[in-house]
């Protein structure tokens, strides 16, 4: 079988002083991955599954190492393996694109860092992030070294009640917010990425960060990052905050 690059949607973003190395920012459903990838197809409602085995001979593209093939087999969940196995592919097949394209998808190193943030051993300058939410898987690379970056990617789903609202939101984003399911799921996925951003994830309080009509406080000060928010079959919301690498780095 052959890879069918019309899977993924990619898109630049332009960077301040780097127009020419812009971030890319790639989506796929995660149903055309697993059409592409393995040799027998998958159910759809993967949801409550049990894990299975998997090992090289199921897929018709090589892309998992050995190393990975065992991280992808510690999943107790198919919906967890295939999220996993099809966000590595999304990452690989973009990074391979961009870079390196005679590299071959197994050769090809992501690894984590203390705080979970994914990076590129081989290309440890320049960032990346993924993300995944129901049917949709997003990645994004910087090209420009001293950048970092964060995407996230969220179903959109009813308003949520107000429980939910008062633990994930500050007073003050919560009375600045427009209170329709839209507008709650973007300003939610800024956050995400901001927290992905500065490499910590759900390692610090959803408190500590505020969107604001666009704009973002850490800790009460506003930070200098920029924002870019879109939208997947206007079911999806996904956002992207990106900017120089925090200082913690």
């Amino acid at each position: 079988m052959t890879y069918n690059p019309d899977i993924h949607h990619r898109r630049s973003i332009g960077l301040p002083g780097h127009a020419e190395k812009p971030i890319i920012v790639q989506t796929a459903r995660i149903s055309d991955i697993q059409d592409a990838v393995f040799h027998v197809g998958m159910q759809p409602d993967f949801q409550s599954m049990a894990g299975r085995v998997f090992d090289h001979q199921l897929f018709a593209i090589p892309f998992l190492s050995d190393g990975e093939m065992v991280q992808a087999n510690r999943f107790r969940a198919l919906k967890k393996q295939m999220e996993w196995v099809c966000g590595r592919f999304a990452v690989k097949i973009l990074v391979k694109d961009a870079l390196e394209p005679d590299m071959s998808l197994t050769a090809l190193q992501i690894a984590y860092k203390e705080k979970g943030a994914p990076y590129l051993p081989q290309f440890p300058q320049l960032p990346i992030s993924l993300s995944h939410s129901g049917n949709y898987t997003a990645a994004a690379m910087g090209r420009a070294p001293g950048i970092g970056l964060g995407i996230d990617v969220e179903k959109i789903g009813g308003l949520p009640e107000a429980s939910f609202m008062k633990t994930a939101f500050t007073p003050e984003e919560i009375a600045r917010m427009p209170a329709e399911a839209r507008a709650v799921f973007t300003n939610w996925t800024l956050k995400e990425a901001f927290l992905k951003y500065v490499g910590l994830g759900f390692n610090e309080s959803l408190h500590s960060v505020a969107v604001i009509e666009g704009q973002i406080y850490y800790h009460g000060q506003k930070q200098n990052v920029h924002t870019w928010s879109s939208y997947l079959d206007n079911q999806y919301a996904m956002g992207l905050v990106y900017g120089d690498i925090f200082p913690r780095y």
